[in-house]
């Protein structure tokens, strides 16, 4: 197209332009200004989502780093410490320390678990083991082993990510409490009144 062309739509489209209603102009500009005021909420709605998707991805890496490492170390023998000194998440964890006191209860500790609390106050002990461990079946160890003692149970309270339960036998009393956390580990706590 020539610019004569260009001149000859302009001078054929101005006067029309010119025509247009105020209220059609302030329709335009109210639509103009929603448009861009919705178009700002969706980025930033966005980039909030991003943002929350990048830090549960951060936040799991190391677990999903440390399942591909184990894959590895099968294969390479040797290579978790190599790949240990040059990501630190990937260094293998120290074995858990248990702290002083002693075991508490009818029921042996459930393997893998570390003292991780003990406490004693008057006639009550309250001792706690953590590590992890299958959420499971560290309840199913303590239950069928306080049944196996004679216990009768009460449940007092139970929910997907931990349970508390009451067990008795004759005077004896000890409430058994467990918590499984996201990051795979469990909290078994045994509170025992001695007679």
């Amino acid at each position: 197209m020539s610019k004569g062309g260009l001149l000859i739509m302009a001078s054929q489209f101005a006067p029309r332009f010119f025509q247009i209603r105020r209220g059609t102009w302030l329709a335009i500009a109210v639509g103009l200004m929603a448009l861009l005021v919705m178009s700002t909420w969706a980025a930033l709605a966005l980039f909030g989502w991003l943002w929350g998707q990048g830090k549960s991805l951060a936040e799991g890496a190391p677990e999903a780093a440390r399942a591909v490492v184990a894959h590895v170390e099968q294969a390479v023998p040797g290579a978790r410490e190599t790949l240990g000194e040059l990501v630190p998440a990937l260094k293998p964890e120290p074995p858990p320390r248990d702290v002083s006191g002693t075991d508490i209860g009818p029921v042996a500790r459930y393997p893998g678990l570390a003292r991780s609390h003990w406490h004693r106050d008057g006639r009550e002990i309250t001792a706690r083991y953590e590590g992890r461990a299958d959420y499971a079946a560290v309840l199913d160890h303590y239950a069928r082993g306080f049944a196996a003692q004679g216990y009768s149970q009460s449940v007092l309270s139970a929910a997907p990510d931990g349970e508390e339960h009451d067990y008795r036998k004759g005077d004896d009393r000890v409430r058994f409490k467990i918590a499984q956390s996201p990051q795979g580990k469990v909290k078994a706590t045994i509170v025992a009144v001695l007679p």
